[in-house]
């Protein structure tokens, strides 16, 4: 078995798999760097790279719509993995809005997504 000499590849990235990767290395990346995170981003990041899928593939006017609605399906298994990742600090999980000084701290790269 040959091992893959890029990480990410455009064909790897239309995978469900390469497209969750992407999703979630890019949204944590831009949520650590730059303590940016709205709860949109990581949707937006999903779909657009599962639209560019279908018009890499030269896909008729209904794939749009699978592309956008595999979008949804990549960014929840993105959203999945960063809560996994995440676990909880204190072993409860906090309800609502919070006014700590921990809630304003910088995003860790785990940080939940909402």
């Amino acid at each position: 078995m040959e091992l893959p000499k890029e990480f990410f590849t455009v064909q790897s990235m239309l995978t469900l798999t390469g497209a969750t990767g992407a999703t979630f290395a890019v949204s944590n990346g831009l949520q650590r760097a730059f303590n940016f995170n709205p709860r949109w981003l990581a949707l937006a990041i999903a779909i657009v790279i599962c639209v560019f899928g279908v018009l890499a593939t030269g896909g008729q006017p209904m794939d749009y719509f699978v592309g956008v609605v595999n979008g949804f399906l990549v960014y929840c298994t993105a959203a999945g993995a960063t809560t996994v990742g995440a676990g909880s600090e204190s072993g409860t999980l906090a309800r609502g809005r919070s006014n700590s000084v921990h809630a304003r701290a910088g995003r860790r790269f785990f940080s939940p997504w909402w």
